[in-house]
């Protein structure tokens, strides 16, 4: 009796628990751990850090230095994020702790802000490594009012030499310079025309002067639309055997890659040029054809004439008048058709 007492006092094992998982609850029901907890406030803090300096340095209130700065610190929170959210999810796992929707969000941003890196990492290869590009190698036109314009932390102005040469020649062989068979002042003009066209201001303008053979030269800066990188352009106007050289030289302020962009304004601006140049140039064909046109309508009206049978008119044959003019002429007495007439009939009733 007392044995079968202390079985029922024993809980009976379910089958079911047999199959149930090993997996320790130890911690379930408890407030997120530090990392959950830190791993969504460091990445939405990096997110807006992020969104905040490019507003601000697209507005030119904040310095490119400065901006570069906050960019690597964001990238290393981004990163510590991440590594954060790994740790917490794998103690989530295990200890079933609260906390899985703040490190679901932590390594979502994360990994949206390394993205960016990333993929700029990864199109850099798809350009040369130079960030200074010139129409002219040999001798490239030299900056003046950017000196002043550049942190001393920034790229030189100086061009780099034989090393950005070779690569820019490997890689933008179609960037040359622009011979326009104008003198050097219309030359000069019509650059400046082409810069008003693409909406460039300039920042300095040195007309050229062709009593000392002084070229021209015209300074402006160019932003990204999105980061507000800047970059200078120098265009020099030189006249060379009764025709004017248009040489071309942009340099980026900060990077040692311009991802291409330097170049795209030197064909931006040089295609300008020559079509503002095709348009200064009257159309031969089309004033030779009308030239002639002219000339074979002036020889047709002097050919024809006044009294040319094309200018004539001929009678209206509908007009009642015309058409019983003849019959009222031969009923007239005294006529010479009625006198002939009245005698022929005379003589043969004779």
């Amino acid at each position: 009796m007392v044995t079968d007492r202390i079985d029922e006092r024993r809980p009976r094992r379910r089958v079911r628990d047999r199959y149930q998982s090993t997996r320790i609850y130890y911690a379930a029901g408890r407030p997120p751990s530090f990392l959950a907890k830190w791993t969504s406030r460091i990445a939405l803090f990096a997110a807006v850090a992020a969104l905040v300096t490019a507003v601000l340095h697209r507005l030119h209130l904040l310095p490119t230095p400065v901006a570069l700065t906050i960019a690597y610190i964001v990238i290393f929170c981004a990163g510590l994020s991440l590594l954060m959210a790994f740790v917490a999810g794998l103690d989530i796992w295990v200890t079933g702790r609260l906390g899985a929707a703040r490190v679901f969000c932590g390594a979502i941003v994360a990994l949206g802000l390394l993205a960016i890196p990333a993929g700029v990492w990864a199109m850099s290869f798809k350009w040369p490594p130079i960030n200074d590009v010139s129409t002219d190698l040999a001798e490239p036109p030299e900056f003046t009012e950017a000196k002043d314009e550049r942190a001393a932390d920034a790229n030189p102005t100086e061009y780099p030499g034989d090393e950005f040469a070779a690569l820019q020649r490997e890689h933008y062989p179609d960037l040359k310079s622009l011979i326009l068979p104008r003198s050097t002042e219309e030359g000069y003009e019509l650059v400046l025309q082409a810069l008003a066209k693409l909406k460039l201001k300039t920042t300095l303008e040195v007309p050229p002067e062709d009593e000392q053979d002084a070229p021209g030269f015209i300074e402006l800066a160019d932003q990204s639309p999105v980061l507000g990188l800047v970059d200078d352009i120098v265009i020099r106007v030189l006249g060379e055997d009764g025709a004017s050289r248009v040489d071309i030289r942009s340099a980026s302020r900060y990077g040692s890659n311009d991802f291409g962009r330097n170049a795209a304004h030197v064909r931006a601006i040089l295609k300008e040029v020559a079509s503002r140049f095709e348009a200064s140039v009257p159309d031969v064909d089309k004033e030779t054809k009308a030239a002639v046109e002219k000339k074979n309508k002036l020889k047709a009206e002097k050919g024809r004439g006044q009294a040319s049978k094309a200018d004539r008119k001929r009678p209206n044959l509908s007009r009642s008048d015309i058409r019983r003019a003849p019959e009222r002429k031969a009923s007239q007495p005294g006529s010479a058709g009625g006198q002939g007439r009245g005698k022929s009939r005379g003589q043969f009733d004779e």
